[in-house]
């Protein structure tokens, strides 16, 4: 009898919240899940990871923060549309530069909902926006996107890391995604799929498949 498999925390990304993963929860089927949540349209952040041994997913900014915080008890990690440095800096030339980011720092505390929504729509949608904006902790996340630098938390990771990378995606482009994952990275060769920067909506079956086989590999 097969054992079974292990909880799955998922972490979305800057500018969505925990319904970014509805399409990737039906695609999983009946496995327990948890949906951490940055708190960007919410009236708070909920970001306690689980007590008991566990598989964590992150898309692009929850990639980012799961490669810091992901703890002792995460059994394998699933990083998509993710990178272990966003930001560039004087020994990661291939990052996004930091004009860019603080041009949309700007362009958030001036006007939030245009800001979000021209970056979705960069991103691969054009859905409405929550009504509700908490746009420091929308701030805060530009901040981690532009400062935090997680490729030593990579390369000691004590779990296994898979990553599925988008050729065609527009805000953490393939040059940016070779940069972070290169051999001796803790991750030799993401997995490569034909689509952007929403790889949980556009290929959410491909997704689920590679998260339930992390989660089937590894049962304790």
């Amino acid at each position: 009898m097969q054992a079974p498999s292990l909880p799955v925390v998922l972490v979305h990304g800057w500018a969505f919240d925990p319904s970014f993963w509805d399409t990737i929860r039906a695609a999983l089927g009946p496995i327990q899940i948890r949906c951490l949540d940055f708190g960007f349209f919410g009236p708070r952040p909920a970001m306690d990871l689980p007590q008991v041994p566990y598989v964590a997913v992150g898309h692009s900014l929850g990639a980012l923060w799961l490669l810091r915080h992901h703890g002792p008890l995460c059994r394998g990690l699933v990083l998509i549309n993710g990178f272990s440095r966003f930001g560039s800096a004087t020994d990661f030339t291939h990052g996004i530069p930091r004009r860019v980011i603080e041009r949309m720092r700007a362009g958030l505390l001036r006007e939030p909902e245009g800001l979000l929504h021209s970056f979705r729509l960069r991103a691969g949608i054009d859905t409405p926006l929550p009504p509700h904006i908490e746009r420091d902790r929308l701030e805060q996340g530009l901040q981690a996107l532009m400062d935090m630098d997680c490729r030593n938390d990579l390369k000691q990771a004590t779990c296994p890391v898979h990553a599925i990378a988008g050729t065609e995606d527009a805000i953490a482009p393939p040059t940016l995604t070779r940069a972070c994952f290169t051999p001796g990275s803790g991750v030799d060769t993401p997995q490569w799929l034909d689509g952007g920067h929403l790889l949980p909506l556009t290929h959410a079956t491909t997704c689920a498949r590679a998260i339930t086989g992390m989660t089937r590999r590894i049962t304790a």
